[in-house]
């Protein structure tokens, strides 16, 4: 089983957070390495509260996880404010195995769940990231983007500030097909699936990011695992109506 670090946040409802990243991992064949970055307290409807570790335990856990094995891959989601985010990227500098960034800044209840300005040390060290609509508007500090012309305007952003690619997700988009673009330096692709209006589920976003990591650690392109990853997320919701 390959191994693939995971820092984020746990969430009590088990929608989404490390115990959504834990189970795709499982089901990716992935062993996981879990880091906690913050604890929050949630419900399928809003968030209770939140409380972030303190920076020497999110060390001591990424040194801890690195002392048991080398991932193969690293998924990084909620961090909560820059330190973490700067702790983060310090404590993993040297590791050179890709790393998939999902830039959570809200919960889908609409919590604030990241402080200050998101630091461009984690973004010029992604291998991709993977912000939806409504990230990829505020982190480039732009419009919510409406045409494909604008979606490649904010693509353009991400990689001007260090980013090896970006997956910018459509899902909170309008239209029978809900569509992902993925842009790097040697190619872009789009990635198309039916909308599914019905299925408003919290964890996607985390659930895509990991199969995706789970994907490029086990020798997968970026393309393969981007498509691998959406098929597998809108096949869950499609059967199941949940992940």
């Amino acid at each position: 089983m390959k191994p693939v670090m995971i820092i984020g946040g746990t969430d009590s409802s088990g929608g989404a957070g490390l115990t959504r990243d834990a189970f795709v991992a499982q089901r990716f064949g992935c062993q996981v390495l879990p880091i906690v970055t913050a604890v929050t307290a949630q419900s399928n409807d809003m968030v209770f509260d939140t409380r972030l570790m303190p920076t020497e335990l999110i060390i001591s856990q990424i040194e801890a996880a690195l002392a048991t094995t080398n991932p193969a891959a690293i998924k990084i989601g909620m961090l909560g404010n820059e330190e973490t985010a700067d702790t983060v990227s310090h404590a993993i500098r040297g590791q050179s195995c890709p790393l998939v960034l999902d830039p959570v800044l809200k919960s889908s209840s609409g919590r604030q769940l990241m402080s200050g300005q998101f630091p461009g040390s984690l973004l010029s060290r992604a291998h991709l990231v993977t912000p939806n609509l409504l990230e990829a508007a505020a982190l480039s500090g732009q419009p919510l983007a409406e045409t494909d012309t604008q979606i490649a305007i904010q693509a353009e952003w991400f990689l001007s500030h260090g980013a090896q690619a970006v997956l910018i997700k459509g899902g909170h988009g309008s239209g029978d097909t809900s569509a992902d673009h993925l842009f790097a330096v040697s190619e872009q692709h789009i990635l198309t699936a039916p909308r599914l209006e019905a299925t408003t589920m919290r964890g996607t976003g985390c659930a895509l990011a990991t199969a995706i990591a789970c994907g490029l650690a086990q020798g997968n392109g970026l393309h393969l695992a981007c498509k691998v990853a959406k098929t597998f997320v809108h096949d869950c919701l499609r059967k199941a109506g949940n992940l």
